[in-house]
């Protein structure tokens, strides 16, 4: 989600009005009748206004403040965010503005708070964060289940019932479906290399070149080749107990790069440890190092108690601030 600054946005629009004259002036100029004009005239003014549209709204967006109930949520729950250098705790708070703004988040027999909402943008802005104009192309919606869900998008508590997440094929397309306990327990253990949001905006990642294959655009040459040969070897071997990749990876080469991903960003001292090749690899990919910014060592997320200071810095006690903000949420509708 490439972010719109005051010389982005003018360059926009000085692109913006030459595209418009361009078909105004010379399209008029080429016609050979007066009539084209009345047609031309708006044509210009539609083009205008929707090359204009995003970034115009982009820019208005970034210079809005920070809603309180979406901070507190950052910092109460997600440690990734909270451990960030201050610049880049701004560009993570931007990001999280356009997603919230351009995705819709919608409850599927459950309420959708604004602590949700805010985990599932920060589930969206953690994997692209080192890159500077990447889009989720095609994500429109994502709808927040009760729990898990079978194949065929129900979710009744029935035996069938595992999926935790999935990005929509088919009718779907475009549509995320996450599962509302899974999501939330995604932040709230560091250790356990497991975080469904961040697993299936890997797999958007991925997606980002039209194809969910485990090799995302966003690699380059000199890595490409080993990260397939990688990837294939292990797609072959047989898998016994004391794995410290998760099982699921090894379904295909597109869940392999969705379960490192997880365990990239959640436990990436770990992941180095057992294997610096891999790590090095998945760091090429997105651009970012998270043992930088976790740590080095693996870590369950800090309890902060209440009456602890507050971990965004005002001051105040932990209840007295993020806590009591974070339980502020806005219910948004649910639908049945």
């Amino acid at each position: 989600m490439m972010l719109v600054d005051a010389a982005a946005n003018a360059r926009n629009q000085k692109w913006s009005i030459a595209v418009a004259l361009v078909i105004a002036v010379v399209g008029g100029g080429l016609a050979l009748v007066s009539f084209w004009w009345l047609i031309l005239l708006p044509l210009a003014g539609c083009v205008y206004y929707l090359m204009r549209r995003k970034s115009r709204r982009r820019f208005e967006l970034i210079g809005q403040p920070f809603p309180d109930v979406w901070e507190a949520t950052l910092q109460s729950q997600v440690e990734y965010f909270r451990r960030l250098p201050p610049e880049q705790q701004d560009r993570f708070r931007n990001l999280v503005k356009v997603f919230l703004d351009e995705v819709a988040i919608t409850g599927i027999r459950t309420d959708v708070d604004e602590a949700t909402r805010t985990l599932v943008a920060a589930s969206a802005v953690i994997p692209i964060l080192g890159f500077e104009d990447f889009e989720y192309a095609g994500l429109g919606e994502v709808l927040v289940y009760p729990g898990s869900f079978d194949d065929n998008y129900q979710s009744d508590g029935g035996g069938d019932d595992r999926i935790l997440g999935m990005i929509g094929v088919s009718h779907l397309s475009g549509v995320m479906i996450l599962s509302k306990p899974s999501l939330i327990s995604g932040f709230a253990n560091m250790s356990d290399k497991r975080n469904v949001g961040i697993h299936e905006f890997a797999h958007l990642v991925d997606k980002r070149d039209g194809d969910v294959d485990g090799v995302p655009p966003t690699i380059d040459a000199d890595t490409y080749d080993p990260w397939v040969r990688w990837v294939g070897e292990e797609l072959r071997r047989d898998v016994g107990g004391g794995e410290h990749i998760d099982d699921y990876a090894y379904t295909n080469e597109a869940e392999y790069f969705a379960v490192l991903s997880e365990y990239f960003f959640e436990a990436p001292a770990l992941l180095e440890k057992k294997n610096p090749k891999l790590y090095a690899m998945m760091q090429k990919m997105y651009h970012q190092n998270p043992k930088r910014i976790l740590g080095s060592a693996p870590r369950r997320r800090r309890r902060i108690g209440r009456n602890a200071p507050c971990p965004c810095g005002s001051g105040d006690k932990f209840k007295h601030c993020c806590k009591r903000k974070s339980m502020r949420g806005i219910p948004a509708t649910t639908v049945a």
